[in-house]
């Protein structure tokens, strides 16, 4: 079991697919705010007395609630989450002892000692996220960090990692004893995929998911259904 040690925060993913979250501030740190929350599927809500054209146009558009120019503790009802991204560091202190006496999830951009939560780097590739923090003691290594991961995880670990989550479903679905669903698994992640993707070359790829799925009826349909990730070259 791995030793952790002793941890500030704890890491977590949130679904926020759907759930009400509040961000008061609309400059450029309210907007990236904005936009991740986005990314998430979250149902937003912003308060602030000037918006970005972007945050502008995403009000216009309905995918984003404009609550009012300027923040009231009344409009934290109902809310799971709040980012505090104004200009004004003492109406940000407010709102995060407003919202932790809530008992909602706060983040004050700047300002950790008033937040229940902080916000990593993040790397994304499709379904890989990479969550890189230093407990708030230095963002500025934690973007290094983000960068050197950015160069190590190219975006072609996005469709690599739909691959296997497809494959994954597929395998499970034949019911093979749990040891040799592990076997299966781990020699999927072993042999260079990702490179036969990159290449085009499916016949690699049908030849490993043959020699590993050998003693199973299925094999060969399998294999065919996954040729779509790897199209000819045009």
């Amino acid at each position: 079991m791995a030793d952790y040690g002793s941890m500030r925060y704890y890491p977590v993913f949130l679904d926020l697919q759907g759930v009400s979250c509040l961000v008061v501030g609309g400059g450029r740190v309210g907007e990236r705010k904005v936009k991740t929350l986005q990314a998430c599927g979250a149902r937003l809500f912003l308060i602030s007395r000037e918006l970005t054209p972007y945050l502008e146009e995403e009000v216009r558009q309905g995918r984003l609630t404009f609550l009012a120019p300027d923040y009231d503790e009344r409009y934290l009802k109902d809310m799971f989450l709040v980012i505090g991204a104004t200009d004004d560091p003492v109406l940000n202190r407010r709102i995060g002892k407003e919202a932790k006496e809530r008992g909602l999830l706060c983040n004050i951009a700047d300002q950790p000692a008033d937040c229940n939560f902080i916000l990593p780097s993040l790397v994304v590739r499709g379904d890989l996220i990479i969550a890189v923090s230093t407990a708030g003691n230095s963002p500025a290594l934690a973007k290094r960090i983000r960068m050197d991961l950015e160069r190590m995880y190219s975006e072609s670990y996005g469709p690599y990692l739909h691959l296997l989550g497809e494959l994954r479903k597929e395998i499970l679905a034949l019911h093979l004893p749990q040891e040799e669903n592990q076997k299966i698994f781990e020699a999927l992640v072993e042999a260079p995929v990702r490179t036969w993707m990159e290449e085009r070359d499916f016949p690699a790829f049908k030849r490993l998911l043959d020699r590993l799925l050998s003693a199973h009826a299925r094999t060969l349909s399998l294999g065919e259904k996954f040729r779509s990730f790897f199209p000819d070259p045009s």
